[in-house]
């Protein structure tokens, strides 16, 4: 705008020198308009170049404008990046150090889920082996006391029949072994004699 008022100050201050004369007042408006029309021309000329450079300056400062807002956006947008990046390292590395901790406490659970299982397992089988000798136990003295009884029973049921209990036939026994022994001491000493 600048530019448009210096150029109408311009063809404003230097007006077309006028003649006085009859016959050069006639002529004198067509060369002197002819000269202002000239100038005003070459003054549009002017404004139109300096309108041109401005236009030109203000393109290359939008375009190194919109280079350096470019270069800004690019920059922020690889910080962001960089930092999500870091961000994404980050919580992989407390993800695997939480893992870590969670089977290192599972494998400890683990150890302690077994020696209470081996020690309730060792437990429960001092348990039922001693169950199971004191029923054992328990049965071979019930056995033990059938076998007495029916021992007695047959005894005397063969008793009453004049049939010799087992212990009547070992004491038997004994004494045959001993009479044996007695004629054989007795053979020896015939046949010495």
């Amino acid at each position: 705008m600048a530019t448009r008022k210096s150029v109408k100050k311009a063809a404003v201050r230097k007006p077309a020198p006028r003649v006085r004369k009859a016959s050069a007042a006639k002529s004198a408006p067509r060369a002197t308009d002819a000269g202002v029309a000239h100038k005003v021309v070459l003054a549009g000329l002017g404004a139109a170049k300096r309108a041109q450079n401005e236009a030109l300056k203000v393109y290359g400062a939008i375009a190194t404008e919109t280079e350096r807002l470019t270069q800004l956006t690019a920059d922020a947008a690889e910080g962001l990046i960089n930092k999500a990046n870091m961000f994404v390292r980050e919580g992989q590395k407390i993800q695997s150090q939480a893992q870590a901790r969670a089977e290192a406490k599972a494998r400890e659970v683990a150890k302690e889920v077994r020696a209470l299982a081996a020690k309730s397992q060792k437990a429960l089988q001092q348990n039922l082996n001693g169950a199971f000798n004191e029923s054992a136990a328990a049965a071979r003295e019930n056995i033990t006391r059938l076998e007495h009884v029916f021992e007695a029973r047959v005894a005397r049921t063969l008793n009453t029949f004049g049939i010799p209990s087992v212990q009547n036939v070992r004491e038997l026994q004994a004494r045959m072994a001993d009479l044996q022994k007695a004629l054989n001491q007795l053979n020896r000493r015939g046949v010495r004699a």
